[in-house]
């Protein structure tokens, strides 16, 4: 009886289990889209803002890229996973240390001065340090869009660009390690952009995104035609070479400093392949992303700590909305940032002809400060620099040929600016600087090659003295495996000079290390998707 109770008391248990799982199984819901069951052609290139159908062009361009329909709207998600290997080498790479006063392997302590805080950070000894060149490299991105019709033909979108950050480095000595290394890297974002459209009258753009420069060349006069983007332009070549040794990339086509500030932007219809454009932005910076607890668009100088500062109440420079002030940099802040262009795009007979020119220009925050070397850091004698800086004045053109599957571009900037879009200070040295490229494109296969070369004040302590030289020479190529994935290769060498600026300490007035110069090979793959 027994065993006939306990054989009973099982199956009910057994039975109720099935039950409930019966009744907590879904049986007539289709499966979820996000768990796998989405299955798309794979993409080509990812679009890095938004689609380019609808977006940058004010008609509606043929493309990759769904387009909306009266009452509709196209979403896009897509993204992209870079992973390579790196070697390079510059001039920074080996220096000799010598330990502080106090520190072992250091002079002792003078009788009552404190310990330094390079020893209670365990930086001590003394004796060479080097930096090993190879290594491998990963990063993500996301791109999200948005395109839209009205029923009454009123085109309409969005575009977002996340992308991953890297906001320290925990040492291989740490007990956390490589965990909380990861534990550092966090997503921002890049571009967050708004725009209208119509067929007759044009495209109106309004957020974080891209300038007239990098919306009329597109990549295509300054040869960026790899992953990597090619010349030091903000990817992984400037991301992994030694900041002191990365020559500028001059030209600001698809640059950070280009497009990351927000802006208004205005695009024409195309006319006989000819369209024009003006962008306008206050400043540099996007208003909202500025600051801590404070509203920075609305900040107001009150408080104890009235200055300059990155919410406009301390004493340091950052204030998105300052006009004028005494802090040492105030003066190089841009301000009413104005750029007018026009682009032609068309080809005669079989060749392709796409040629573009931009004409830029902005004020500047008024430097209220003292003008004393000390408080300038100037320790050059004969240096001119007072603090104050000229407003951005330049032009930027370029132009690229296509014939079958050749392509040969060049572009040239040069006026009022001090590397990537930086002011100059007051009497120093105006820019100029040119690229010319070439690439060939059969098939799965491309390969190219590109060479920078530009002139321009540099350091700002030796305005009146010495100016800046830089260059450079890229080699890449690049093969699509399958629709959405592809490997490459690329070369690049580099070369800055500026009398009596020591490139290895970062100071001016110094007759050593005056020239630097780093080379380095990227073998890598992308995913798009």
């Amino acid at each position: 009886m027994r065993a006939v109770l306990l054989a009973g008391v099982a199956m009910i248990g057994l039975g109720g289990a099935t039950v409930a799982a019966r009744a907590q199984t879904p049986t007539a819901l289709p499966p979820t889209p996000t768990e796998g069951t989405l299955v798309t052609k794979p993409l080509g290139p990812s679009p890095a803002i938004a689609n380019d159908n609808n977006n940058t062009y004010a008609a509606v361009k043929p493309g990759p890229f769904a387009n909306p329909t009266p009452g509709t709207i196209v979403i896009h998600i897509n993204g992209r996973v870079n992973a390579g290997f790196k070697s390079i080498w510059s001039s920074a790479d080996q220096r000799s240390f010598t330990a502080p006063a106090g520190a072992p392997g250091g002079p002792p302590l003078a009788p009552g001065a404190a310990t330094p805080a390079a020893t209670v950070l365990g930086v001590n000894g003394t004796g060479p340090v080097k930096l090993a060149p190879d290594a491998l490299y990963s990063y993500a991105r996301l791109y999200l869009g948005a395109d839209a019709m009205a029923t009454n033909g009123l085109r309409y979108g969005a575009g977002i660009e996340i992308r991953e950050n890297f906001s320290g480095q925990i040492s291989n000595n740490s007990s956390s390690g490589a965990s909380a290394q990861s534990s550092l890297q966090t997503l921002f974002v890049r571009r967050a952009f708004t725009y209208l459209a119509g067929d007759q009258w044009g495209i109106v753009r309004l957020g974080q995104a891209d300038g007239l420069i990098s919306l009329f060349d597109n990549g295509v006069t300054t040869l960026q035609y790899l992953p990597t983007n090619n010349l030091q332009n903000g990817d992984d070549f400037a991301m992994l070479t030694p900041t002191a040794a990365s020559v500028p990339f001059f030209f600001a086509s698809g640059s950070g400093n280009e497009y990351a500030n927000t802006k208004a932007v205005y695009l024409s219809p195309q006319f006989a392949g000819f369209d024009f454009g003006i962008q306008y932005a206050p400043n540099t910076s996007n208003g909202f992303g500025i600051g801590g607890g404070n509203d920075p668009i609305n900040a107001s100088l009150t408080g104890a700590g009235i200055g300059t500062g990155i919410n406009c109440s301390v004493a340091t420079t950052g204030c998105p909305s300052l006009s004028s002030g005494p802090g040492a940099l105030d003066g190089s802040r841009i301000l009413n940032q104005t750029a007018i262009g026009v682009r032609y795009q068309g080809s005669f007979g079989d060749v392709g002809i796409l040629a573009y020119g931009v004409y830029e220009f902005s004020g500047h925050a008024n430097f209220t400060g003292p003008t004393t070397a000390s408080f300038l850091g100037n320790t050059v004698a004969g240096t001119t620099f007072n603090g104050k800086y000229d407003g951005l004045n330049f032009g930027n053109a370029g132009i690229a040929l296509t014939y079958g599957g050749f392509t040969v571009g060049a572009n040239a900037i040069g006026g009022r600016l001090n590397g990537l879009l930086a002011l100059t200070p007051q009497g120093g040295a105006p820019e100029v600087a040119y690229m010319v490229g070439a690439k060939y494109t059969a098939g799965p296969l491309v390969v190219g090659v590109a060479a920078e070369r530009g002139d321009y004040q540099g350091s700002v302590n030796l305005t009146g003295i010495t100016q800046r030289r830089g260059s450079a020479i890229d080699f890449g190529l690049g093969y699509t495996v399958a629709p959405g994935y592809q490997v490459y290769a690329e070369y690049q060498y580099q070369s800055i000079y500026q009398g009596d600026f020591n490139f290895i300490t970062s100071t001016a007035g110094s007759n050593t290390n005056n020239t630097i110069k780093s080379q380095g090979l990227l073998i890598g793959n992308v995913v798009n998707f």
